[in-house]
């Protein structure tokens, strides 16, 4: 033994595993900022898929166009996933089913536009839409979209939910 009662070589070996923990911690870290990264990638590739699919109509900032019949997103399409079959609403709206997203695609967009424009409309139990989801909704496309989407608007209307203005079909009977 050495001086003080240490063994040869502690001290190495103390120096060693400092360095060890210092870069697994860095590495955590930066394994951590690549994840974060990542998901901001995704984030920005969700969002490209909503311009290029969506804001044609809708426009880049939710907030589309009632002379057109073109609802705003904003503060008023979270209501629709408080009704099972409004949830269903979103993904079979000619739109969405039509769009040229895959599935996958398709219900990040959605998850995407619920979060961005309507967050605070959201119930608090919210699941994300997933690829199987609106894979078996996706086919099953409305006749007429008008009717159902005035009887989604009077149920959550009964729920105190107030939806953004949809003029398209206003002059036909729901």
């Amino acid at each position: 033994m050495r001086r003080g009662g240490r063994r040869p070589g502690a001290g190495w070996r103390r120096r060693c595993a400092v360095a060890i923990l210092l870069c697994a911690t860095r590495s955590a870290a930066g394994e951590g900022a690549a994840q974060e990264a990542t998901a901001g990638q995704l984030r920005q590739a969700v969002r490209a898929d909503y311009v290029l699919q969506c804001a044609g109509c809708h426009r880049v900032d939710g907030r589309g166009s009632s002379r057109h019949g073109i609802p705003d997103f904003r503060n008023s399409v979270g209501a629709f996933v408080r009704l099972p079959a409004g949830r269903e609403y979103l993904i079979r709206v000619p739109g969405a089913a039509q769009s040229q997203l895959d599935d996958a695609e398709l219900a990040a967009v959605l998850n995407w536009v619920l979060e961005e424009f309507s967050a605070a409309q959201l119930p608090v139990d919210f699941r994300p839409y997933t690829g199987q989801e609106v894979a078996a909704a996706r086919p099953r496309r409305y006749e007429d979209v008008v009717p159902v989407r005035h009887g989604l608007a009077q149920s959550l209307s009964e729920q105190g939910f107030d939806l953004a203005e949809y003029s398209y079909g206003s002059d036909r009977k729901p």
